[in-house]
């Protein structure tokens, strides 16, 4: 899984890269959300569950998978790349740019307090960078709450929008 902690890391890095010394709307301000920031919203809410799931039913090899495929098959390879258009936009509006940006500090900050447990010491360095721009307080990540999911974040348009895009 060494691939999968680089993985990790240079997502982190394209993420601070991209909303460090920016507005990420975490003191207010007009957000926009596309059809892509919904969609990875929902996704996480959806790998929130199975990883909940998994680990209920003591299955960590179950919540460690869902964990990869999240960030590897849709994070990464999809949204990731689907932000650099509205990022790097003259065309964008200011509000679809912080909701493209909030979205990624969120997304980013959640995967790592999914991954903690299992990955301890590459998350904690992470987070320490990710949770100002994510609007987290908090001394260590260890102390932070593991992720619930949030039912009213499951957009099923989106993902089936998505879904086509990605056919």
């Amino acid at each position: 899984y060494r691939n999968f902690c680089n993985k990790l890391w240079n997502a982190s890095r394209y993420v601070l890269m991209n909303t460090e010394d920016q507005d990420c709307g975490q003191t207010g301000g007009d957000i926009e959300l596309s059809a892509a920031d919904r969609w990875i919203r929902s996704r996480l809410q959806t790998t929130i569950t199975a990883i909940d799931d998994a680990i209920r039913g003591y299955r960590f090899d179950h919540a460690a998978q869902a964990i990869y495929d999240f960030t590897w098959n849709e994070l990464c390879d999809w949204y990731l790349e689907l932000s650099k258009p509205v990022l790097t936009s003259d065309t964008a509006s200011e509000a679809a740019k912080r909701g493209t940006r909030r979205t990624l500090v969120q997304s980013l900050e959640t995967l790592l307090r999914l991954a903690h447990p299992i990955m301890p010491f590459i998350t904690e360095e992470i987070w320490q960078k990710v949770k100002p721009l994510a609007g987290v307080g908090g001394a260590t990540i260890m102390r932070a709450p593991f992720p619930t999911a949030e039912t009213a974040l499951v957009d099923e348009e989106a993902v089936a929008e998505m879904r086509w895009v990605m056919q």
